[in-house]
């Protein structure tokens, strides 16, 4: 097993832990934040939460195989949210959400921009998409923040609204992202 940490100024991004669970539930039990996200149904079920936990940090046994790869985020020694990239084995996606005690202190846009130097110095993908749904400003603003560019929409089913909501396709290339780092 690897034990992949990343540090920010103000962050850890590090590999899940199984007593993650509470944190978790906490705050992906905040409808608020599940309806932003399409994997997430509402309520959050704990045991399904566990399950997913389980299965998240077994991928890290065998990163180089794995369909997913997830870090937690820490704050002050606390998980406050999490970042993932799947598809990594073809056009990597990346993914994430943010308890709502942490909203608006630009903490999102430096783990993702933490996630992705670290994607870059580890794998040879050229390309990283995101989406966020059109309403979702806030995730939006952080995809950008991080250098990257709408190329589409499409629509996701998220499971705690029950519904297909409208979102926005976005790209990042090693390029952009290497060039927003030296400006």
């Amino acid at each position: 097993m690897t034990n992949t940490q990343i540090k920010t100024q103000r962050l850890v991004l590090r590999q899940p832990r199984a007593s993650d669970i509470q944190m978790i539930a906490q705050h992906l039990g905040d409808y608020e934040v599940a309806k932003m996200l399409a994997r997430v149904p509402y309520p959050y079920d704990l045991e399904t939460g566990r399950q997913r936990l389980q299965q998240i940090i077994e991928w890290w046994e065998k990163p180089s195989s794995a369909p997913e790869l997830v870090f937690h985020v820490d704050h002050k020694g606390q998980m406050i949210g999490s970042v993932s990239f799947k598809a990594l084995h073809e056009t990597p996606e990346i993914g994430y959400w943010l308890g709502r005690p942490h909203w608006g202190q630009g903490m999102m846009s430096e783990a993702v921009a933490a996630a992705i130097d670290w994607l870059f110095q580890t794998t040879d993908h050229e390309m990283v998409l995101g989406t966020a749904m059109e309403e979702n400003t806030n995730s939006l603003n952080v995809l950008t923040k991080c250098g990257f560019e709408a190329i589409g929409r499409s629509a996701s089913m998220s499971l705690a609204r029950g519904d297909y909501v409208p979102d926005i396709v976005m790209k990042l290339t090693r390029n952009a992202f290497t060039a927003l780092k030296v400006a």
